[in-house]
């Protein structure tokens, strides 16, 4: 799968939307959004294709962790 900037867009929506209904605690909306962008941009990150040319041909990067 590719890099999505438009699902990317779409998860950070619905991650604000969500921690707009948050009604308690500012704090704990505030902790919820980041760790949910985070989620998101790493799951982008991770299924991102990266293509790389050295010297001797073309390199693959196997996985990001």
């Amino acid at each position: 799968m590719a890099t999505s900037e438009e699902r990317l867009k779409n998860k950070i929506i619905e991650v604000m939307d969500d921690c707009g209904l948050e009604e308690d605690s500012p704090e704990t909306s505030k902790e919820k959004f980041a760790e949910k962008l985070a989620k998101a941009v790493i799951f982008e990150i991770k299924n991102m294709t990266i293509t790389a040319t050295a010297p001797n041909g073309t390199v693959t990067i196997i996985s990001i962790t």
